[in-house]
């Protein structure tokens, strides 16, 4: 009769465990890649007043466990040159990091950001700035639609140049 020693029972049973829990880990999807468009309006007068509505796009990455998610982001965006405006153009390239937490399942998140933008017209050359962003979104499957508040801080004048953007794509859990 063969003899049955506790090694190699207690190696099966922890190795089953890791199994499980990486079978649980993988079903929660503990990181994410994302993809949007975004349609920008400006928000504060002075910005409204030398810039139109812009266009732009962004794209992330998202680890976190839950609810919970620290996010990544990279990101463009343009804005024509309004009236008389003399600057031309404004591009405005955020990399940003932060919290993405959902509140009802994972269906309705609030999102935070902050980071450093370039920023470029015809008058500056890539000046970096803070830039930050908030604001709320909605997932369905891999579809998403949001609303975020963004901007950057400039010297003159002095504040915060501000657009309010709408954002659609598509998150991918891996």
């Amino acid at each position: 009769m063969k003899k049955i020693t506790v090694k190699p029972i207690a190696l099966l049973l922890l190795c089953s465990c890791m199994g499980v829990l990486a079978n649980k880990a993988h079903a929660q999807k503990l990181v994410f890649v994302f993809g949007h468009g975004a349609y920008n309006k400006p928000a504060d007068a002075q910005l409204n007043n030398a810039y139109t509505a812009g266009i732009g796009a962004e794209a992330g990455l998202g680890i976190g466990w839950k609810k919970t998610f620290i996010v990544g982001t990279v990101g463009y965006n343009s804005f024509g040159a309004a009236g008389n405006n003399s600057a031309g153009a404004l591009t405005v390239v955020p990399f940003k990091a932060g919290i993405r937490q959902y509140i009802i399942g994972k269906l309705v998140y609030l999102h935070g950001d902050m980071g450093i933008a370039n920023i470029k017209n015809k008058y500056t050359d890539a000046t970096q700035k803070f830039t930050a962003d908030a604001g709320a979104g909605v997932k369905l499957g891999p579809l998403e639609i949001q609303m975020d508040y963004e901007g950057f801080t400039r010297s003159n004048p002095a504040g915060f140049a501000s657009w309010v953007g709408i954002k659609a794509g598509l998150a991918i859990g891996l």
